[in-house]
């Protein structure tokens, strides 16, 4: 028995360190526009990062397939998703009432207090291919404020 109580420590360790779901709290996110191009003839260089508005992550919104499918603009759809094992690969569309569809396909990896993926966007505008590449990361600011 001491020696189970011993190791207990390092049980629980094991297991957290096992888990797939993100830290519950407060989470930030940047984006950052890298380059872009109209029918690959590269726009413009890297821009200033913006600051989506915090998230509040709770109970079973921790859960890898619940955190990324819930879109940070309310104008996107997201149509393909997979979040597990650390690793992320994710589809969205976006249309607005006046912006043509885009499409945003981005991929990349997370654990329970970060995450950081790589994003296309692309859509066509009278018969010209726009692409926006860029990052977004993300990370867990501690407990949510309270209300």
């Amino acid at each position: 028995m001491k020696r189970l109580l011993l190791f207990a420590p390092f049980l629980l360790a094991a297991h957290a360190a096992d888990s797939d779901h993100l830290a519950e709290g407060q989470w930030e996110s940047l984006f950052q526009i890298e380059s872009s191009s109209t029918d690959g003839k590269k726009q413009h260089q890297q821009t200033a990062p913006i600051y989506p508005p915090s998230r509040c992550v709770k109970g079973s919104e921790t859960a890898p397939m619940a955190f990324f499918s819930h879109p940070e603009d309310p104008d996107c759809k997201t149509v393909s998703l997979k979040a597990e094992k650390g690793k992320i690969r994710l589809t969205r569309l976006c249309q607005s009432a006046s912006n043509p569809m885009a499409t945003i396909e981005a991929k990349g990896h997370y654990d329970p207090h970060h995450y950081s993926m790589t994003f296309l966007m692309w859509n066509m505008f009278d018969g010209v291919r726009i692409a926006v590449k860029g990052h977004i990361t993300g990370s867990h600011q501690g407990l949510c404020p309270s209300q």
